[in-house]
Parts: structure tokens; C-alpha cells; sequence
């Protein structure tokens, strides 16, 4: 009866064991086949950030550039800036020389200016002169032959002529002119003494101050 006990509670530990086996086999199989799905989870979750971690270093080339570009930058920047100096110095030079050119220019209009006023004054001497030689030879003449050369000349001419003639060689051909004639050159010739008289105060007038 003990052995009949015995073997029953060593059935009953048998079969307790082998219910655990059977338990401890049956977790083992669910940890292997969780064991993938977590892989896979791990995967999923890690690839993004490997995708971050390719991605990082392009994000790092647009913030900071690398010391080999920021040279060539400065260079390129540097010749751009040297061209625009010398384009500027360039410029410089042409004004200069135009400067230049156009001061020759107007020095030389100066000394024509200068020459044809003298070459001026030369002439208005020389017809001043000629002028007054005629009025010597007008005024010698005949007072009727002087009056009929007078009667055909310009009004304005035979005034400038009697102006340097004698008064009482003047006044003989006036008399032997034709009225008309003779009363425009008398107007002509009252103009002109009367510019020589206020010029003459003028004239007088500066020494004195």
C-alpha cells in the first residue's frame, strides 16, 4: 500500500514536471517568436534616425561651409574688387587727360582770341588812319567837286569822314551838298559829337580819382 502511494505521488511530481516543461517550452517559443518583431520594431524605430544621421551632414553644409570655400569666396570677391578699382583708376586717367586736352583747347582758343583782337585793332588803325588820309585829301579839294563825291556816298560814310576834317573844310562842302544829303550827314555828324561829349567827363574823370 506505501509502494502503491509512493508511485502515485512520483506520477503526480511527474506529471507536475512535465506540465512546467511543457509551460517553460511554450514561453521559450513565445520569446523566440517576439524576438523578430522586436528586430523589426528596433528597425523602424532606428531608421529614421540613421536617415537623420545621413541627412546631418548635408543640413551641416548649407549652416557652415568649409574653410577651402570661404577662401575661394573671399578671393573671387577680392579680384571682383580689383577690377573695380582699376576700372575706377581707369577712369580717373581718361578725365584727366580730357581735362587736359580741353585746357590746351581753350588756351589755344585764347591766344586766337587774342590774336585776331589785335589783328583787329591793327586793321581799325590802318582804315582809321586811311580814313583820316581821305579826309586830308577830301578836305584840299574843291569844296563843289568834294560835295558832288559826298552827295553819292552813304549818309553815315560822309560823316565819318567830315568828323575828320577841318570845320571850316567841313562846312564849305556841306554848303555845296545836296539839302537832303547834306541834312543827314549834319544829324550824323550832331550824334557823334555828341558821344565824344559824354565819353570826354568819363575820360577826364578817371585820372582825377
Amino acid at each position: 500500500m506505501a509502494r502503491g502511494q509512493s508511485r502515485a505521488r512520483v506520477g503526480a511530481l511527474l506529471i507536475l514536471a512535465a506540465c512546467f516543461l511543457v509551460s517553460a517550452l511554450i514561453r521559450v517559443g513565445e520569446v523566440v517568436a517576439a524576438l523578430p518583431a522586436s528586430g523589426d520594431k528596433s528597425g523602424l524605430i532606428n531608421e529614421p534616425a540613421s536617415k537623420d544621421t545621413k541627412s546631418a551632414p548635408a543640413g551641416d553644409k548649407d549652416t557652415v561651409r568649409a574653410p577651402s570655400d570661404v577662401i575661394a569666396e573671399l578671393r573671387k570677391q577680392r579680384e571682383l574688387l580689383a577690377a573695380r578699382e582699376a576700372e575706377i583708376v581707369e577712369r580717373e586717367q581718361q578725365l584727366r587727360a580730357l581735362n587736359a586736352r580741353l585746357k590746351d583747347r581753350l588756351d589755344q582758343l585764347k591766344a586766337e582770341r587774342k590774336r585776331l583782337e589785335e589783328t583787329a585793332a591793327l586793321v581799325n588803325d590802318a582804315a582809321g588812319k586811311d580814313v583820316r588820309r581821305l579826309a586830308v585829301m577830301y578836305g584840299q579839294m574843291k569844296p563843289k567837286q568834294a560835295a558832288q563825291i559826298f552827295d553819292q556816298m552813304a549818309p553815315s560814310f560822309a560823316a565819318g569822314f567830315m568828323s575828320e576834317m577841318r570845320p571850316e573844310a567841313a562846312a564849305l562842302i556841306l554848303a555845296n551838298m545836296a539839302a537832303e544829303r547834306a541834312y543827314a550827314v549834319s544829324l550824323l555828324m550832331a550824334g557823334r559829337n555828341v558821344e565824344r561829349d559824354k565819353d570826354a567827363p568819363a575820360a577826364a574823370d578817371g585820372p582825377e580819382e
